[in-house]
């Protein structure tokens, strides 16, 4: 009979067994010929578990006879499956996680205290009672490892956790040691996957850092000079359709290529804008114009035009320094009368 706890840690990592049953089925009815023990193996393999068949075959060789009585190697095989799941958990967990200091030790603890100790327990309830703790070190580091480690082999894990996880006996009953198996067998790579999340967040920083100066040296280039994306969409459209332009489009217009340069509450002094609005207004124009028009209209002409119109405005205008919503609402009416007679001039 299932106990509850059992049954809520498999609800909670669910690993769609009938479905993956079905599978199992299939090869098994493909592959007459296999022992279970190969079959199992394939059927992991297949669904992207371990690092190569060869490990898989032999983890599988080694446990089969410390699966508990009524349990089968397939029954070690879905819980490989569903250790997988479980790491994506701890792994989503991690990359959230904050920890003071990058403390390596307590992302080890959480991520043990949070993930791993249910798992123990209900893991324990698949191998036999009486096997050496050492081996449970060597199954979670089988199970959770990443497959991309460069030896997933099971005699060289064996060996490296056989003296370093004691199995102590007080009488027949054997201590609880869980903690040690845990941490012998996922200290190394919680503390690798935590590593690497610190190093995921140091490149994104860098990159929102590298992202935020180009967008404050394009952001300073763009308040160097005066845009105008809304002049050029309107001459072009003229050009290429020869409908009739509102006057309420062209100062929409002109507003957004004196506000593309000019701020409100920044003083600004004519002669230190007068050329760069100048040159920037001629070359908007000019990259509008489809080639028949260049030909009448060239870069220069239009500069001169433009700023014979500036320096007209400026012999009226006494005032040399005004606050930019100023000089934008001063300049409409004069841009915007220089380029209705712009317009109307090019058929």
């Amino acid at each position: 009979m299932i106990k509850m706890e059992e049954l809520d840690f498999e609800q909670v990592y669910n690993i769609e067994k009938d479905k993956i049953l079905r599978y199992y089925e299939r090869l098994k009815n493909q592959f007459k010929n296999l022992s279970p023990i190969q079959l199992t193996s394939r059927f992991l393999v297949n669904q992207s578990i371990g690092s190569d068949y060869k490990e898989v075959y032999n983890t599988l060789i080694y446990f089969r006879d410390k699966i508990v009585e009524g349990k089968e190697i397939l029954d070690l095989a879905f819980e490989w499956i569903r250790a997988q799941k479980i790491r994506l958990e701890y792994k989503k967990y991690l990359v959230r996680a904050q920890y003071p200091f990058n403390n390596l030790s307590l992302a080890v603890d959480d991520s043990i205290f949070r993930f791993f100790l249910k798992y123990d327990k209900y893991i324990r309830k698949l191998l036999k009672s009486d096997i050496r703790e050492y081996n449970f070190s060597a199954l979670y580091e089988i199970f959770f490892s990443p497959y991309d480690s460069k030896n997933l082999n099971i005699k060289d894990i064996l060996e490296r956790h056989i003296d370093k996880v004691p199995t102590h006996f007080q009488g027949l009953e054997k201590l609880d040691t869980n903690i040690i198996v845990l941490r012998s067998g996922l200290s190394v790579i919680i503390v690798k996957d935590y590593e690497n999340v610190l190093f995921a967040r140091k490149e994104e920083k860098m990159r929102k850092e590298l992202k935020f100066k180009k967008n404050k040296v394009v952001q300073s280039e763009l308040e160097k000079r005066f845009n105008g994306y809304l002049l050029e969409r309107v001459i072009r459209t003229f050009c290429i359709r020869k409908i009739e332009i509102s006057q309420k489009e062209i100062e929409s217009a002109v507003s957004q290529f004196l506000s593309s340069y000019f701020k409100f509450g920044t003083i600004y002094n004519f002669d230190d804008f007068k050329d760069l609005l100048t040159q920037n207004l001629a070359e908007d124009i000019t990259s509008a114009l489809s080639e028949k028009f260049r030909k009448n209209n060239t870069l220069d002409n239009i500069k001169r035009s433009v700023s014979n119109t500036m320096n007209s405005f400026n012999r009226i205008n006494k005032v040399r320094k005004l606050d930019g919503l100023a000089w934008k609402n001063d300049l409409i009416p004069i841009l915007k009368n220089y380029m209705t007679k712009f317009i109307s001039t090019l058929y």
